[in-house]
């Protein structure tokens, strides 16, 4: 694996930290030069990293859905009845840590300027999350409907609740929004 400078990761850092704080900003389009002052590096800087605006902007993309990726890796895949209680939304837990450390780019990406290849990376990422979930909870259980319902539903009113995290400006904790998920997901929004 190709080692990259300190120096232009840092680089990197303060391209990826301009160009959202300019988008979240209401600057839609700006120019190379703007975005180089903003983040106090060159434009040689920026070309030695970059081609364009747009690849900086996947680049940002690429960046934030690797660590999405990580935070829901399911470590310890186990079937729902054998996992303690208190564990289980602890993958969702670390979702919304991870999206509170990156809410600049979720701000961005989800609210103010909706960054369609973005959203649809952060599906994919859930699908593939939830997809994992219930084979390992459920593994011989049968479904009462198609799986492809159930993952497509499930995604949808995540990736809805991360928008609804957002535009409440991050009032209820992580741990809460992770609990609050988990309990609709498992029980349904209904009190017995």
């Amino acid at each position: 694996m190709k080692r990259i400078d300190p120096r232009q990761l840092k680089s990197k850092e303060k391209l990826h930290e301009a160009y959202l704080t300019m988008q979240l900003k209401g600057h839609g389009q700006f120019t190379i030069q703007q975005l180089c002052d903003t983040a106090e590096v060159t434009r040689p800087t920026f070309y030695k990293l970059y081609k364009d605006i747009q690849e900086l902007r996947l680049d940002i993309h690429e960046s934030v859905l690797a660590e999405l990726k990580k935070a829901l890796t399911i470590k310890n895949p186990r079937r729902l009845s054998e996992i303690p209680k208190k564990e289980i939304p602890e993958n969702l837990m670390l979702l919304f840590q991870h999206i509170q450390a990156k809410h600049i780019a979720y701000e961005t990406f989800f609210v103010y300027q909706p960054d369609a290849i973005f959203i649809n990376g952060v599906k994919e990422i859930m699908k593939q999350y939830i997809t994992e979930g219930i084979y390992y909870a459920l593994q011989d259980k049968k479904l009462r409907v198609k799986i492809d319902l159930i993952i497509s539903y499930v995604t949808g009113a995540y990736v809805e609740s991360i928008v609804f995290w957002i535009k409440e400006n991050y009032e209820t904790s992580p741990e809460e929004m992770a609990n609050s998920l988990i309990e609709i997901s498992i029980y349904g929004p209904y009190i017995d």
